[in-house]
């Protein structure tokens, strides 16, 4: 375990990793290794080094953390069993990524059921420590989860415009996930590439546009210069991503030191919030530069689009074959969500750069 004690089998395995870090000799107790598929200017990665730093300053560097960005240190589908085998102690796990491992952690995937990024991390939050069933994952993984990390509502970049789903219609549109399931609704062809092959795809006219990313993504991917039409679907959030760490080391731990984890995890939110504000501030700055035209489906027609959707159904149909009381996690989820949105007044930064207000 990378994380232990700088003695021993730290400086072994911290060796053989090819890290410096375990070798330093800055007083720290515990150097906890962190992997991410995030680039290191995100505004994923930026809240987790300001949580790395409250952690340092809570322990008075008793616990430091080394970064490893861009799946450098481990591939993204990797990052759980990562933590338990000694590879990380601190991971960064997509939902998309976390089917086998953290089966229930996906229901924050399902499409039209909130807008509110705050209220769609606090629920997380409160479905570990509320619900049985959604926790047993975790406990049998032997992880433990220390705070999520926003994404922000989906949006559609399009190259020509769209009124209401039915305009998708024939377009072949770059998703995944879940959102693929809703787009196959419209009649649309959606198309599996990665982010990073976005913008090349709809020069080259392979794809009429994209979805699968929210507003704070578009910079990292030179999008907001691409995207001459951006829609808010009504689709809301439908991914994240989760901060988590060995449950073994966290034990091993000094009280004082799983109180400094426990004292900063509380402001994670607050931190990605912020950093997703910033980077979705920068984004609607160069889409407006851009000329790009937003809009958004009507209610209307998003409710309807919406009735049409069977994909909640199938996520429960799925899991029970499993052996989960998935239904009991489904209704235990959006009743946190109903009462997180009633706290919360959180204006997701799409709709705040489409209303002048980011």
């Amino acid at each position: 375990m990378i994380g232990r004690k700088k003695y021993g089998a730290v400086l072994a395995l911290g060796l053989a990793l090819g890290t410096t870090a375990a070798c330093s000799e800055d007083g720290s107790d515990f150097v906890l290794h962190y992997t991410t598929y995030s680039s290191s200017t995100s505004d994923q990665s930026i809240s987790v080094q300001r949580w790395a730093e409250e952690v340092e300053r809570l322990t008075d560097g008793g616990v430091t953390v080394v970064f490893h960005y861009s799946q450098s240190l481990v591939g993204a589908d990797e990052a759980v069993q990562a933590t338990l085998d000694g590879r990380a102690d601190l991971a960064q796990v997509g939902s998309i990524y976390a089917a086998s491992d953290l089966s229930m952690f996906t229901v924050i995937e399902l499409p039209f059921e909130t807008s509110n990024p705050e209220a769609h991390m606090n629920s997380i939050v409160r479905l570990y420590e509320e619900s049985p069933v959604y926790r047993e994952d975790f406990d049998r993984q032997g992880v433990r989860l220390l705070f999520p990390l926003p994404l922000g509502t989906i949006l559609l970049g399009l190259m020509e415009p769209a009124e209401d789903p039915s305009d998708l219609a024939g377009r072949s549109i770059r998703s995944g996930g879940l959102a693929s399931e809703v787009l196959l609704t419209s009649g649309v062809n959606p198309v599996a590439m990665t982010a990073t092959d976005i913008y090349e795809s709809m020069e080259r006219g392979i794809v009429d546009g994209y979805t699968a990313l929210a507003i704070a993504n578009l910079p990292a991917f030179g999008l907001t210069k691409a995207s001459p039409y951006v829609v808010d679907p009504g689709i809301g959030a439908y991914s994240s991503s989760i901060v988590v760490i060995n449950e073994d080391l966290y034990q091993s731990m000094p009280v004082e030191y799983q109180e400094a984890l426990d004292e900063a995890s509380t402001k994670g939110i607050q931190f990605g919030l912020e950093e997703m504000e910033t980077a979705g501030r920068l984004a609607c700055e160069e889409l407006t530069a851009a000329g790009t035209e937003f809009s958004s489906f009507p209610d209307a027609a998003v409710e309807e689009w919406s009735g049409r959707q069977t994909v909640a159904d199938e996520w429960v149909a799925r899991y029970n074959e499993r052996g989960y009381d998935a239904r009991s996690v489904l209704e235990d989820y959006r009743a946190i969500v109903t009462d997180e949105e009633s706290k919360s007044d959180f204006q997701d930064p799409l709709v705040a750069c489409m209303e002048g207000t980011l």
